[in-house]
């Protein structure tokens, strides 16, 4: 009885095992967050490139000449620089709006002389997603194509500036 009433604290195994669990349990959860980082991420750029799906369509339609804002260079341009100026009335935020840009991603926008026809694409942080070879949505993108982007008979290269290994794009282009 003497003894129960004397220990008052931990033993150093007892410590030391609620501390690897802890240690455990972190490191799973900043596993899984990254991965959601990742997602997160991806679903900002998939609503911005659509939005600025959107913002060519009317651009498209108010134009008496019916094209799209031209854009043709060997390889396809920065989204920003190609669109900012033709698409800023159209989108909230004018030049400086989140569409044109994406901190960390490589985007191109091409649309030759004429501007019948368009199309951008938008490297993803993760890789997971299941891709597709026609419409608008997820396109693979290998190292031994040079990042090419073919889309609507445009091609858009140079896509892996900013990756050095395979990667998915999403690619919207205009009209289908």
């Amino acid at each position: 009885m003497n003894l129960m009433k004397m220990r008052k604290g931990f033993t150093l195994i007892e410590l030391l095992v609620v501390i690897a669990i802890i240690g455990i349990l972190a490191s799973l959860i900043i596993v899984s967050l990254s991965g959601a980082r990742q997602k997160a991420t991806d679903t900002q750029l998939k609503n911005n490139a659509r939005n600025l799906d959107t913002a060519l369509a009317q651009y498209y339609l108010d134009q008496t000449t019916q094209a799209y804002p031209v854009a043709a260079t060997a390889g396809g341009t920065e989204v920003s620089t190609a669109l900012s100026a033709g698409l800023s009335s159209y989108l909230s935020g004018g030049a400086s709006s989140a569409a044109f840009s994406h901190s960390g991603t490589d985007a191109k926008y091409i649309s030759p002389a004429g501007g019948a026809t368009y199309m951008q694409a938008w490297t993803l942080k993760s890789g997971t997603e299941t891709a597709i070879t026609s419409g608008n949505g997820i396109y693979a993108i290998t190292a031994a194509s040079s990042g090419t982007v073919t889309a609507n008979s445009l091609t858009v290269t140079g896509m892996l500036t900013a990756f050095t290994t395979a990667t998915k794009a999403f690619v919207t282009y205009g009209p289908q």
